[in-house]
C-alpha cells in the first residue's frame, strides 16, 4: 500500500468513527422500574428520550409498576435491573437483608404540598385540625407524618388524621368542608389553586425522595453499565435543569392533557428541586429512614452507609472537574 493510500485509510477510518454514534455498536439493555405516576423519576424519562442513554451503549426499557413492594420485588428477583423513585424499599430490602444501594438521587425534598381551606402561613398552624389521608400505613400518610413532625406536631395529638381513600375523595371532602387540609403532589399545586384552596409554602422537609437503587450483587457484577447509566442520568439532569422547552415537550408526553400554565409550574418546581451532584443531602436520607420507623423499630437501626454507593458518582464529578473546557 502506498503512503497515499494509508494516509486515505487513516483519512475514512477517523471520518466513520467519527460519523457512527459509539452506542450503536453494542448496546447494552438495561430496565428501569419506576412508578405509575413517573415525575418523580423525571430523568429517566428525560434520558431516554434525548438519547442520553443511548449515547452512553444503553438501550433503556421503562416499565412502569404500580407499588413499591412490587417494584422490589423485581428487583430482586432480576425482572428489572434498577428502580428509581421508590425509595422506603431501599431501606426495607436492607432490613431484611438483601443489600441494596442508590447510587444517587435527584430529588431530594417530600412531593407533597399541604393544601387548605383558611390560608395559614406554616404547617405549625395544623394543629387541632382534620387532616384528609389515602390510608393509614400508606406512603403518603407516612411521608405527612415526617412533613408534621417536622413542623413540630405530633400526629396523634396535634392533629386528626381521617382515612378517606384516593384524591378524588380527599378533594370532595375538602370542598365540602369535612376535613381541613389534605397533601397533594406539587403538580398539582395550580389546579388546587384554580379550585380555590389555599397551599401551604413554607419549608420543604428533606425526603431521599428520587434514588436510583440497584442490589449490591448487579453492581458488583455490571459496573461498567452503572458508571454509564450514571453518567446519562447526571446529564439528564442537568439537561432538566437549563433546558425548560426540551424538559416540557417530555413532560407533555407524561402528563397529557395538562395546560401550559400546570406544565410550567410542574418544571419550574423540578428544576428547583434537582439536586444536580446526585448526592442527598444527610438530612433528606435521616427523613427517610425515620419513616420507615413508623412501620419497622429495626429501621433505626440500619446502617446509613450502607443505603448508598457513590463512588461511581465521585469518579464521574472527578473527572468532570478535570477535563478540558470544550472549545
Amino acid at each position: 500500500m502506498t503512503k497515499a493510500a494509508v494516509v486515505r485509510f487513516f483519512f475514512l477510518v477517523l471520518l466513520l468513527n467519527g460519523l457512527v454514534p459509539r452506542a450503536g455498536f453494542a448496546q447494552e439493555k438495561v430496565r428501569i422500574g419506576v412508578p405509575l405516576f413517573p415525575a418523580v423519576s423525571f430523568p429517566v424519562f428525560v434520558a431516554h428520550e434525548k438519547g442520553f442513554f443511548e449515547r452512553n451503549g444503553l438501550k433503556a426499557e421503562i416499565i412502569r409498576i404500580n407499588s413499591e413492594p412490587t417494584t422490589y420485588q423485581a428487583l430482586i428477583s432480576g425482572d428489572i435491573d434498577a428502580t428509581s423513585g421508590a425509595p422506603t424499599g431501599l431501606v426495607q430490602s436492607n432490613i431484611q437483608g438483601v443489600p441494596m444501594v442508590s447510587l444517587g438521587c435527584w430529588d431530594n425534598l417530600v412531593s407533597y404540598t399541604m393544601i387548605t381551606r383558611e390560608k395559614i402561613d406554616d404547617l405549625a398552624q395544623l394543629k387541632g385540625k382534620k387532616i384528609g389521608i389515602n390510608r393509614l400505613g400508606g406512603k403518603s400518610s407516612l411521608v405527612l407524618r415526617v412533613m408534621l413532625e417536622d413542623a413540630g406536631l405530633n400526629t396523634t395529638k396535634d392533629v386528626t388524621l381521617l382515612q378517606l381513600g384516593g384524591s378524588q375523595e380527599r378533594l370532595a371532602a375538602l370542598i365540602r368542608g369535612g376535613i381541613d387540609a389534605a397533601p397533594v403532589d406539587f403538580v398539582f399545586e395550580t389546579k388546587m389553586k384554580k379550585l380555590g384552596f389555599h397551599l401551604v409554602t413554607g419549608k420543604k422537609t428533606p425526603f431521599m425522595n428520587g434514588p436510583i437503587v440497584v442490589t449490591v450483587a448487579e453492581l458488583k457484577a455490571n459496573r461498567n453499565k452503572w458508571v454509564r447509566f450514571v453518567k446519562a442520568y447526571l446529564d439528564a439532569t442537568a439537561y432538566v435543569t437549563t433546558n425548560k422547552e426540551g424538559s416540557i415537550g417530555v413532560l407533555r408526553r407524561l402528563m397529557p392533557g395538562d395546560d401550559k400554565e400546570s406544565l410550567d409550574h410542574a418544571y419550574e418546581q423540578m428544576r428547583t428541586r434537582a439536586t444536580v451532584d446526585l448526592v442527598p443531602p444527610d438530612a433528606a436520607v435521616e427523613n427517610l429512614v425515620k419513616m420507615m420507623v413508623y412501620v419497622d423499630k429495626r429501621a433505626a437501626s440500619v446502617d446509613r452507609s450502607k443505603l448508598g454507593d457513590y463512588s461511581i458518582l465521585r469518579e464521574l464529578l472527578a473527572q468532570s472537574k478535570t477535563a478540558p473546557a470544550k472549545k
